[in-house]
């Protein structure tokens, strides 16, 4: 007498491995998420301790020398002549310096967003940053790739006071791992905890 598998125990087994599967995959792709905040997040950190080593030496962080697209020159500073991190990689924003990744405009943006110093302004006084103490914004535009800070006066005011208004702007977790928001950090520490 030959032994096999009925037609219902392979439809029963590949039915089982199916619903395994669509358990497994979204948790694998909500662990990626939750990795790239992490490492966002200890960048952060990095760059926080550079912003002050920096402004230790000048008193001033560095100025905001350059355009949207373009925030290289602005942290180049941070590498030479003085080294206060080792390479550029460190501000690469992991969610949308992967090839092809690019913000709802449609623009490839490699590096964190950049606000902060003098550079722009004809003194350091009538700088926002330095108005409302917030020193500089380094922005990651986060797992939905959009950005929701508007950059002014009043953006760095609601950071400031870490009130409600200031809050739509950074990514909550808790909302789900795809929802609206950016993770931000100035010189009053990392926004989104």
């Amino acid at each position: 007498m030959r032994k096999s598998f009925t037609l219902i125990e392979l439809l029963i087994v590949v039915a089982i491995i199916g619903i395994l599967a669509a358990i497994a995959v979204p948790n694998f792709l909500n662990a990626q998420i939750r990795a790239g905040i992490s490492r966002v997040k200890a960048d952060f950190k990095a760059i926080s301790t550079a912003m002050e080593l920096y402004y230790l030496d000048n008193n001033d962080y560095p100025p905001d020398v350059t355009g949207p697209n373009d925030e290289t020159r602005s942290y180049y500073v941070l590498t030479t002549p003085v080294a206060y991190v080792t390479s550029l990689e460190i501000f690469r924003d992991y969610f949308t310096s992967k090839a092809g990744r690019s913000d709802e405009a449609g623009r490839i943006r490699n590096y964190y967003d950049y606000g902060g110093g003098s550079a722009r302004f004809a003194d350091k006084q009538s700088s926002f940053y330095h108005t409302y103490n917030v020193g500089y914004v380094v922005i990651s535009f986060a797992p939905d790739r959009s950005l929701q800070y508007p950059w002014g006066q009043a953006a760095c005011l609601n950071l400031k006071e870490r009130n409600q208004a200031g809050r739509n702007y950074l990514f909550d977790a808790s909302n789900g791992l795809n929802s609206r928001g950016d993770l931000i950090v100035t010189g009053l520490g990392i926004m989104n905890q």
